[in-house]
């Protein structure tokens, strides 16, 4: 078999797993297991693993590797922003219509300090809409967090801990705002269903009707927008 892989070993894992991510395969092992095994059970699964490479490969393919430099897409709940880098004395990120403007200062550095301003206005941004979204949120749903915050997660959308706080990638909100409603509704039905039962499954759907709409979308795009070179996806 040509293509490459990443072994990830866990102590914990028992048994071997393939995963397709972001255009690459990783084999998630046991700890102390022979790479010629690993090597035969990869072989095994040749015909699933080539397809869904491709699969990815191909989605990848449509979209540039993102350099954060002046004229590349980003979006905000879905909607296309033109970034815009300029220099000026402090720095900044703000929103003018449809552009999304980065103003670094001369002492910048010219590859970190967009990507990192710009990942801070997400987050900043993506705080707000919660607390408006949960400001409006019915407590006699009787689904009530302890609190919330925005992170970075390289392959997931958002996390319910056991004390009831809620976790997402600020990444999320580079998807249409039908779909993020649908990610955070899914974690707040985790404060009563901490599991993906059928009683889980039904209790999202009373919440979010089209939430089977929103999970094809995840698993359509996350491909691209939770993969920190692009960031972005074709519609």
């Amino acid at each position: 078999m040509t293509s490459s892989y990443t072994i990830n070993r866990s102590k914990r894992r028992r048994h071997l797993a393939l995963k397709v991510q972001h255009g690459e395969l990783v084999v998630q092992a046991p700890w102390h297991m022979s790479e010629q095994t690993i090597l035969q059970f990869v072989e095994q699964k040749r015909e699933w693993v080539e397809r869904h490479l491709s699969r990815q490969q191909q989605q990848l393919g449509r979209l540039q590797r993102r350099q954060w430099q002046t004229g590349e897409r980003l979006r905000w709940l879905s909607e296309p922003l033109q970034l815009v880098v300029e220099h000026a004395s402090r720095k900044q990120v703000t929103r003018q219509g449809a552009q999304l403007i980065a103003t670094m200062t001369p002492r910048s550095h010219a590859d970190r300090e967009p990507r990192l301003s710009i990942v801070a206005w997400y987050k900043q941004q993506a705080h707000v809409w919660l607390d408006e979204f949960f400001a409006q949120w019915p407590e006699q749903h009787g689904l009530n967090p302890s609190g919330w915050s925005v992170g970075d997660f390289r392959s997931k959308w958002g996390h319910c801990t056991r004390q009831g706080e809620l976790k997402f990638t600020w990444k999320l909100w580079i998807a249409p705002e039908w779909v993020v409603r649908n990610v955070v509704i899914h974690e707040l039905c985790h404060l009563r269903e901490f599991n993906h039962s059928r009683a889980f499954w039904q209790l999202v759907e009373r919440h979010s009707p089209n939430f089977q709409d929103a999970e094809v979308w995840l698993r359509k795009h996350g491909i691209t927008v939770l993969n920190a070179d692009y960031l972005d996806y074709q519609v």
